[in-house]
């Protein structure tokens, strides 16, 4: 089970960054037009892509009894 959650953690970094590799190549003239980053914006988007996956990772983590009490 453990080689199952490190084999979709991997597979997900590599969406991830085939993700952020194509959003580099668009978005180059979109982001000097874009809008300011309001106050509710405050986080990197890094930080944000992070944490979101560290939370998925501990709620799969939970949910198949890897983690948590036992």
């Amino acid at each position: 089970m453990t080689r199952l959650i490190l084999l979709l953690l991997v597979a997900s970094a590599l969406v991830f960054a085939g993700a952020q590799i194509l959003a580099a190549i668009r978005g180059g003239s979109r982001r000097r037009s874009a809008l300011p980053a309001t106050q509710e914006d405050a986080m990197p988007a890094p930080f944000r892509t992070i944490a979101y996956l560290v939370l998925l990772a501990l709620m799969a983590g939970t949910a198949t009894g890897l983690l948590g009490a036992g």
